[in-house]
């Protein structure tokens, strides 16, 4: 029956069209061999990878990305079947702007300069916000609680940190509201690997007291008091018999060093995730391929802006690949 209900015509037609406009490897490559940054904005320019009348050139090429983020979010508006999938991929951005919010108050200094515009809220909405609890002018109590608990925080050191748990924290919520149990289990992984990289940070930091319990978020599939099991057991191995350690392992297992690890772990944990949304390139109807072909846009962006900012800073071949992510193909 959940197969006959969740069709969606025009949305999944739409993303079918769009998803077959993504950049494949072999495009990648292209652009990649391309001698200097005007070279490979010329070759974008040639297959109209901007989607406008205007030429991308070395001086405009940041702003035209960000047009093309604001059109990626008007479209997925536009044909999403409910606004929860909108507000799913905006939150990330809320919570930079709400950070920007909080840090303003210790700094008595508006930041408005390093605002993001693609989330759900603006600048002034979430300044107004940080005006009274009981208002909730977010519309979401978690957002609200974690956003006060920021604002109420002594050092700004932690504000980061608070509002990294209030991301995944509603991200989870906003999953389960969705009401796709594979969306519920992605979100999930995120959060799980998320976990995985503050303990490798915690590591390359020297393991300092307190800093993995202000990082961990408790929204994925241990709680901390399991991983602290594992993380302060009498063993120097104590770790692998993790069973999410064992699940996950093959992720940082093809790092050429530890050093190498600590570097690309953020990118690895992309081509996890990347990997995962495959299986929505075999659904032809649901919420699930929507969400993630928008995803897969979305990192398509993320390794467009790492290539061109890697050619700017005259990064070799090798260099610019290490940072660049797996693309959405079979």
């Amino acid at each position: 029956m959940r197969a006959l209900r969740d069709i969606y015509p025009h949305a999944n037609t739409v993303v079918c069209m769009e998803e077959s406009k993504l950049l494949r490897q072999f495009e990648f490559d292209i652009l990649i061999s391309a001698k200097g940054l005007q070279a490979t904005l010329d070759e974008l320019n040639n297959i109209n990878y901007f989607r406008t009348y205007k030429r991308a050139e070395q001086i405009n090429y940041d702003d035209m990305l960000d047009g093309l983020m604001k059109d990626t979010f008007d479209l997925m508006r536009k044909i999403s079947p409910t606004e929860l999938i909108w507000r799913i991929f905006a939150l990330y951005y809320d919570i930079h702007n709400m950070k920007l919010v909080v840090k303003e108050r210790f700094l008595g200094a508006r930041l408005d300069p390093l605002a993001l515009e693609y989330g759900s809220y603006t600048l002034p909405t979430i300044r107004s916000a940080a005006v009274r609890e009981s208002d909730d002018i977010l519309g979401n109590g978690s957002l609200t609680r974690g956003f006060f608990e920021a604002l109420q925080s002594k050092d700004m050191y932690d504000i980061d940190f608070i509002l990294d748990k209030t991301y995944f924290r509603t991200l989870r919520e906003l999953a389960e509201n969705l009401g796709i149990p594979e969306i519920v289990a992605f979100v999930t992984e995120k959060i799980d690997l998320f976990n995985v990289s503050a303990f490798f940070q915690s590591m390359a930091a020297g393991a300092p007291e307190g800093y993995f319990v202000k990082a961990f978020s408790g929204e994925g599939s241990y709680p901390l008091a399991e991983w602290q099991r594992y993380i302060d057991g009498p063993g120097r191995n104590e770790m692998r018999s993790f069973p999410l350690w064992q699940k996950y392992r093959p992720i940082w297992e093809i790092a050429e060093s530890r050093k190498h690890l600590f570097e690309e772990l953020d990118v690895l944990i992309d081509n996890y995730l990347i990997g995962k949304t495959k299986i929505g390139k075999l659904m032809a109807f649901g919420i699930e391929p929507i969400c993630a072909y928008f995803f897969n846009k979305f990192m398509e962006i993320k390794n467009i802006r790492i290539l061109l900012k890697g050619k700017e800073n005259r990064y070799g071949t090798d260099e610019i690949r290490r940072r660049m992510r797996i693309p959405y193909e079979l």
